[in-house]
């Protein structure tokens, strides 16, 4: 009875997270949450707008739910719905967590993760036979051994070369670290007439190498490719990431500490002197 009544009992929980989407009580967006910069956005609010973004993934997951759930009513069918709903708890859980979610709702999802394993722990016997297969008494040991140990060589290369590779992508193909890598406001421009087509806002990108956005006057934000020569400390500023094109700026810079001047000449306003001073970005 008390087996029943969990499953009945999870399963009418989850029909109701998964019409919540369905219906639109879930995974809906405030327009104030919206109108804030990215960076101070809370981590429940970025989850949310995240997984509400696209209409079909978000009813894609309420559908797994629902059916998961009905599956649990059934008895012949309870472990194959627990099966299918574990591995998104185990995930619902771990965004709770976190990202800050709401605490009454992370107590939920793990109490329904538990409830869930519960039921999977009926036929733990039964899944580990169909997972964990005895192997097989046949072929000669010393084969088997040396069969053994090259599949094992072959796994430490895959771990080492997954992580080499991914490790020369991050810190050597999309980084260059620049010595004026960061977010600069734009403070006093001379001649102060030339102010009024330059950007607001300048931001020589840590995380992908080349790649400079100016924020303009108007809110657009304009991607382009920048280069930097510490020895002469010249920066150039082309029209396009990666594929260059025409030159936007080309001069000198003079870091000290949070400023920065860039002096030269931007197109269509001649020679100019900005003053930038960076910000903190979290």
């Amino acid at each position: 009875m008390g087996y029943r009544f969990v499953r009945f009992a999870t399963a009418f929980v989850l029909m109701t997270y998964g019409f919540a989407k369905i219906n639109g009580s879930q995974f809906t967006i405030l327009d104030s949450e919206l109108d804030k910069p990215m960076g101070q956005v809370s981590g429940f609010w970025l989850t949310w707008y995240f997984f509400g973004y696209s209409a079909v993934y978000g009813n894609c997951i309420a559908l797994t739910q629902i059916m998961g759930a009905l599956l649990l009513t059934f008895q012949r069918t309870a472990l194959l719905g627990a099966c299918i709903l574990a591995p998104m708890l185990v995930n619902i859980v771990a965004v709770d967590l976190c990202y800050g979610v709401d605490l009454g709702a992370t107590i939920t999802a793990m109490v329904l993760l538990i409830a869930v394993c519960g039921v999977i722990a009926r036929h733990a016997s039964a899944l580990r036979a169909l997972l964990f297969p005895k192997p097989s008494a046949s072929g000669a040991p010393a084969n088997h051994r040396a069969r053994s140990a090259a599949e094992w060589a072959v796994r430490v290369a895959m771990l080492v070369l997954a992580s080499g590779i991914t490790y020369w992508v991050a810190n050597y193909n999309n980084r260059r670290p620049t010595p004026i890598d960061g977010t600069w406001d734009v403070g006093v421009v001379i001649p102060e007439s030339a102010g009024a087509g330059l950007p607001r806002t300048i931001y020589f990108e840590y995380n992908r190498a080349f790649w400079a956005a100016f924020k303009m006057p108007s809110g657009k934000l304009e991607r382009h490719h920048f280069e930097v020569d510490p020895a002469s400390r010249r920066v150039v500023v082309f029209e396009r990431w990666l594929g260059k094109g025409k030159r936007i700026f080309e001069g000198d810079y003079r870091l000290a500490g949070v400023d920065l001047t860039l002096k030269g000449n931007f197109i269509g306003t001649g020679p100019i002197e900005m003053q930038l001073r960076k910000r903190s970005v979290r």
